[in-house]
């Protein structure tokens, strides 16, 4: 994949004489500014392995490990529409799941899009299923950064229906 550069540029407008803007000399416009926090290869590498541990916490049937990827504040859509937030909601969802019926089964999903938003949030698409047994699904995570690491502020997952 291409390097990833992105620089943002903001326009100032102060008021002042010099570099006014004809039409209202009242106005000026400042130097455009880069963004010195614009995300880099290496945040879109760390979002991208995100993916990859919890879907290994995932095949070990381990939600604890899952939802310590995840904001404290995170929201979480399964396939079947139910709706959680945060880090020991999705632990409770999840835990009785990987006990149960989803015990012994493990995540193939393979990214379709990835852009960043923001130098601090990226969002990133993919398709997968549950294997053995699970159907073909599209899911939606917005990933977002803090002062330490990237993390997983929402995440929701749709079964892919046949087009009618």
């Amino acid at each position: 994949m291409a390097s990833l550069a992105l620089a943002l540029t903001f326009t100032a407008c102060s008021s002042g004489a010099a570099g006014g803007n004809p039409s209202n000399p009242a106005q000026t416009t400042a130097p455009a500014a880069v963004v010195e926090n614009s995300p880099t290869t290496s945040d879109e590498a760390v979002v991208r392995r995100l993916l990859e541990q919890i879907n290994e916490a995932w095949a070990r049937g381990d939600a604890e490990a899952y939802a310590s990827y995840h904001t404290l504040e995170a929201d979480l859509i399964d396939f079947r529409g139910i709706h959680v937030t945060g880090r020991q909601a999705i632990v409770g969802l999840l835990q009785p799941l990987f006990d149960g019926p989803l015990k012994n089964t493990q995540v193939e999903a393979r990214v379709v899009d990835f852009r960043f938003l923001s130098p601090t949030v990226a969002i990133m698409h993919t398709e997968g299923e549950v294997v053995p047994g699970g159907g073909k699904s599209v899911q939606t995570f917005v990933a977002t950064k803090d002062a330490e690491r990237w993390l997983i502020a929402a995440f929701q997952n749709t079964r892919i229906q046949a087009t009618p």
